[in-house]
């Protein structure tokens, strides 16, 4: 048997109404094609019957399928990152397990690879059939990372990935993954296609409102200077700031013999003092996320490989 062209990374999460529908849809497209490939799926923590499924699979399909079990749940880019130590193919493609992409869409990603010669393609959705909420949340990632880090703004879960720079990936070690961004770093060989975004028919997205702000801030603090930029832009404001007010009560002492007053001293007690935490707070995080890196505290810690 020849060397796997492609190989399909599934992060899993309480998905056992879609799963075998998903693989059975992948491998059709795949045979159509003619092309060999290798479905790999990342049980990632899920509470549901999943992993029965995924186990099933691995029985009926044991050339084509890697079943991976971790021990609890990392979150999908972890789970993505877990994947990729697994891989064998020429080619990566990352496909949600829900369905609203379908498997289908794989033949514009290398439509598109094929006509550009990209190491990377994403599939960008014109029109995402999320929850307001879940939108709002990748609204405000892609524009954060567009204006103070590397991707373009454009990214998604499904993207077609040479292997060449999926290697460059898996030898470092990361504490917080994200790959959209470690991705950037590797290559600026990267086009877009768009892909049809299909509404969820089985089971709930697994974002909440506050779990999206969580993702959010660990993606902010773990891989951009934004806030301390924040802290930088606020220090020179608290200055200047001062500074007006140290000329005004020195013009209205000298001028009109005015006393400095007793409320005035107050604000000024608070208002530095709120500053000094709060930039204390964002300087806090970094040095926990250092104090993670020294740990040696893993991305993800595999249970079961099938």
């Amino acid at each position: 048997m020849g060397k796997t062209e492609f190989s399909v990374i599934v992060p899993v999460f309480n998905s056992e109404k879609t799963l075998e529908q998903l693989y059975l849809r992948t491998e059709q497209f795949f045979s159509g094609k003619q092309k060999s490939f290798q479905m790999i799926f990342v049980d990632d923590g899920s509470a549901d019957n999943s992993w029965g499924i995924i186990s099933s699979l691995k029985k009926q399909n044991p050339e084509t399928v890697t079943a991976v079990k971790l021990a609890k749940n990392y979150g999908q880019h972890n789970a993505l990152f877990c994947g990729l130590t697994f891989v064998k193919g020429e080619w990566v493609i990352t496909l949600d397990d829900d369905l609203q992409t379908p498997p289908e869409e794989i033949e514009k990603l290398l439509a598109t690879q094929e006509n550009t010669g990209a190491e990377l393609v994403y599939g960008y959705y014109e029109k995402k059939e999320h929850s307001i909420i879940r939108n709002l949340g990748s609204w405000f990632i892609e524009k954060t990372f567009k204006n103070f880090a590397n991707t373009s703004g454009k990214g998604s879960s499904f993207k077609l990935i040479n292997s060449s720079v999926t290697e460059k990936i898996i030898s470092r070690n990361y504490r917080m993954f994200f790959l959209d961004e470690i991705l950037a770093w590797h290559t600026d060989s990267i086009t877009h296609v768009v892909v049809n975004h299909l509404p969820r028919t089985q089971g709930k997205s697994g974002y909440s409102l506050f779990k999206l702000f969580k993702i959010a801030l660990k993606l902010v603090v773990g891989y951009t200077a934004f806030p301390l930029k924040i802290i930088s832009w606020f220090g020179l404001l608290s200055a200047l700031i001062c500074l007006g007010f140290v000329g005004y009560f020195i013009y209205m002492k000298y001028t009109y013999g005015a006393e400095l007053g007793f409320t005035t001293l107050i604000v000024s007690i608070f208002f530095s003092t709120g500053l000094i935490l709060f930039s204390l707070g964002i300087i806090g995080e970094y040095v926990r996320r250092l104090y993670i890196g020294e740990t040696g505290k893993p991305s993800f810690t595999v249970k079961t490989v099938l």
